[in-house]
């Protein structure tokens, strides 16, 4: 027999409730429909399956066999529309971000106390300089990635375009010798330059630059992540190359300054990639609610 699990499902509320009337008004049909279904289902059976009673209706042998059947199932099929609805309403779910630490902090956070202020109940999930983000993204482990561009992007990852970062370079009192002087670009062979390592985005297109000039840069330290430049150059142990966008504060309040220095670099900028054929509700809404502030545009 290929019987329609729909009748099944009528079948289930009728016995429940013992009662046409009752089912018809939690299933939100008609009384007739739901004796036709019940009909339908008798015929497909060959057999009997309620007996009328004053009260309403009662199960038959046969319909106390099958109604222990599907009883399970149909919780189950219950539970799964009410997950669904949870999930629907952003009740229940995961967001996995990845990003490094000074993305957190300059751009990220506003976003995700907004997200987690308005959908409480998602779960969040950083992860951040532990390994490359975008090894993250293609392990699984994370649904969006947030990273600093260029950078080689997976092939089934959507790209989209956030802000432009533009490079400087910034000091703390340490070197307020080279506040408001003007430096050449082939100033950047003595000064203690604090970098990132080679092969990382920033460190690729200095390097890149000064080949193309002819310039030896001799850097003073090296580290990991922007967030380690940061703090060292904040501790006054050297001038580091930074991007503007992240320390905008240090630069306001005064424990930084930009050195004038013109050194036009390829363009940088922020992205976050993603896969399009994520469908996880809370990753669609955090992609949206970014969109929607910053009116972005794919690139």
């Amino acid at each position: 027999m290929n019987i329609s699990l729909d009748l099944y499902k009528v079948f289930y509320f009728v016995a429940k409730n013992k009662s046409v009337t009752k089912a018809a008004k939690e299933l939100m049909i008609s009384q007739p429909a739901v004796s036709k279904s019940i009909k339908t289902l008798e015929n497909e059976m060959n057999s009997k399956l309620f007996e009328r009673t004053n009260n309403g209706v009662e199960l038959t042998e046969t319909g106390i066999l099958i109604y222990k059947r599907i009883e399970n199932a149909m919780f189950l099929i219950e539970s799964a529309e009410k997950d669904v609805e949870s999930l629907l309403n952003m009740e229940i779910g995961t967001l996995r971000i990845g990003a490094s630490k000074v993305i957190i902090d300059e751009f990220l956070m506003p976003y995700i106390v907004k997200f987690k202020n308005k959908y409480p109940k998602i779960d969040i999930k950083i992860l951040t300089e532990n390994t490359n983000v975008l090894e993250e993204y293609k392990l699984g482990l994370v649904d969006i990635i947030f990273t600093n561009m260029p950078a080689e992007i997976p092939n089934n990852c959507k790209f989209v375009k956030l802000i432009t970062l533009n490079n400087c370079f910034a000091a703390n009192e340490n070197y307020n010798e080279y506040k408001n002087k003007e430096l050449k670009a082939t100033d950047l062979e003595k000064l203690p330059l604090l970098l990132l390592n080679k092969g990382t985005v920033n460190r690729t297109r200095i390097e890149d630059y000064c080949s193309n000039k002819d310039i030896q840069i001799n850097p003073k330290m090296e580290f990991g992540s922007n967030s380690v430049v940061k703090e060292f150059t904040l501790n006054g142990f050297g001038i580091g190359m930074l991007d503007e966008e992240h320390i905008k504060e240090e630069l306001k309040s005064g424990k930084l300054f930009k050195l004038d220095i013109n050194i036009p670099l390829t363009e940088k900028y922020l992205g976050m990639c993603y896969n399009e054929d994520n469908s996880r509700v809370a990753l669609q809404e955090f992609i949206k609610m970014i969109e929607e502030d910053l009116k972005l545009s794919d690139v």
